[in-house]
């Protein structure tokens, strides 16, 4: 079961949760983020003019990706969803922005996150978070597969707009889970197959919807799948602690490529 908090204190993150690997969700940890008022299709429409970025089409574990300037997505998006609200059935569904460093392509952007609470990390991400934020926007109905991030890091997932519903097995299950390559699994945990998969009913299940202003923490090597339960913005942070860095270490002898070993 995943525990809901309305706040955490550091000490209490890493005692109750980080610690034991315990998912959590915060309800509003972020909610005073200017972000959370102001990230949506119209804004990054007016903002994106010049600045071209990777959408990942088809099946995102796939890593198939075209370039597009981040106003020309969003205006595809707004008029994807406006359709969606109407009865109209869409031509095509929008690709999805995803893994995006967007700090690093917009700093700007900064100014919108003012109140990161950055004491939910260790120390030596004190003044450096941004660096390490990948950015996430995208349709209704977006899916990514079940996986766990890559060399079994911590995971901080921050809900700017709009919903997701996040499907998550626990690390020590990976083997349940009937892995189709070293970090992706075969099974659908929105509609399980227990016949060909009968491994899967002895793993521990989760499920939870995040909405704006919600963090969620998946502890190293949590499984998720995620589904867009809306149009949604937002970000997440990978990160380490010393056992989570053992644990990326190890996924080197469990077929993790050399480069992501390295």
């Amino acid at each position: 079961m995943i525990s809901i908090v309305e706040n955490i204190d550091k000490h209490s993150f890493y005692r109750d949760y980080v610690k034991p690997g315990r998912p959590l969700v915060v309800k509003g940890g972020i909610s005073d983020m200017p972000a959370v008022q102001k990230w949506n299709n119209a804004y990054f429409k007016d903002l994106g003019t010049s600045v071209s970025l990777p959408i990942k089409t088809g099946d995102v574990s796939k890593g198939e990706k075209v370039m597009m300037s981040l106003s020309a997505y969003a205006a595809q998006l707004e008029t994807y969803e406006r359709e969606l609200a109407s009865g109209v059935k869409p031509a095509e569904k929008p690709a999805y922005l995803h893994d995006v460093p967007i700090f690093h392509i917009m700093p700007h952007l900064k100014e919108d996150v003012s109140s990161f609470p950055v004491s939910l990390f260790p120390s030596w991400y004190k003044d450096n978070w941004w660096k390490f934020v990948q950015f996430f926007m995208g349709p209704s109905n977006s899916l990514t597969p079940l996986h766990f991030d890559t060399l079994c890091t911590h995971n901080l997932f921050f809900q700017i707009s709009g919903s997701k519903r996040f499907y998550m097995v626990a690390a020590r299950d990976r083997d349940k889970c009937y892995l189709k390559s070293w970090r992706s699994a075969k099974v659908d945990l929105e509609h399980p197959d227990f016949d060909q998969f009968p491994l899967l009913r002895e793993a521990q299940r989760d499920d939870v919807v995040i909405d704006p202003g919600d963090i969620l923490f998946m502890p190293s090597g949590t499984l998720h799948q995620v589904r867009g339960l809306s149009a949604s913005i937002s970000f997440k942070i990978d990160w380490h602690t010393n056992p989570s860095v053992l644990a990326g270490l190890m996924s080197g002898f469990q077929g993790a490529p050399a480069k992501n070993v390295f």
